[in-house]
């Protein structure tokens, strides 16, 4: 069984995510990874808590993660009033092959979804997508998704980020909110964290200081 995850919730956002969802009886998070969503209860949450995941590896780490497809999740509408989830951020973490190297056998340390399955990810996998329009349309349609299985008032919170891309920063977190909006979704908190971000690869040493938790709720 495969531990490592590339992109698990940072110790700093636990309890923060645990505070944006009191009063919520049941939250769910549809990229749960190997299952850090549930030690929200260890931070006050006293709720529901259940987790999907596309790859088994993951899921496989905790009993209680469900093996789903973020597109078509397996439940009803209106079937939780929380989800509280991190999404890919399109960095270079997507990266998944070095040419001339192949899988896992990088001559500098790495630190992306694919090598840490040491396989190609599934194909609903958001891990493996650039920022851009193929990323912008999967997440669009997964929110989508979520929102179909939330109740109405329900809360969405989000943890994401921006990156540097070719020395630019790229507005991947205003697009999410933006997005989510769009779908129905009105903010009603946002919060930049600092946190202990990766330091090595291409922009290494030019990394987004933060990342964004933003809670949203389901208008309609």
């Amino acid at each position: 069984m495969t531990t490592k995850h590339p992109a698990k919730y940072s110790n700093q956002l636990l309890p923060i995510l645990a505070e944006l969802v009191q009063g919520c009886g049941h939250i769910h998070d549809p990229f749960a990874g190997t299952g850090r969503i549930f030690e929200l209860a260890l931070h006050g949450f006293g709720g529901r808590i259940t987790a999907s995941e596309i790859e088994p590896e993951w899921a496989a780490c905790h009993a209680d993660i469900e093996i789903a497809d973020v597109l078509c999740l397996p439940y009803p509408s209106g079937w939780c009033d929380g989800i509280v989830t991190s999404p890919a951020y399109g960095n270079r973490m997507a990266d998944s092959f070095i040419p001339g190297e192949g899988w896992g056998n990088a001559r500098s340390k790495r630190n992306t979804y694919t090598h840490a399955l040491g396989r190609k990810l599934h194909l609903h996998n958001s891990g493996q997508l650039q920022w851009g329009d193929k990323y912008r349309d999967f997440h669009e349609r997964a929110w989508a998704e979520c929102g179909r299985v939330l109740v109405p008032g329900g809360r969405l919170v989000l943890n994401v980020s921006d990156h540097i891309r070719g020395g630019e920063v790229q507005a991947v977190t205003d697009w999410h909110v933006g997005c989510l909006e769009r779908l129905g979704f009105v903010v009603e908190e946002w919060r930049n964290v600092a946190t202990r971000r990766q330091r090595w690869g291409q922009n290494g040493d030019v990394r987004v200081a933060h990342e964004s938790v933003i809670r949203l709720e389901r208008l309609r």
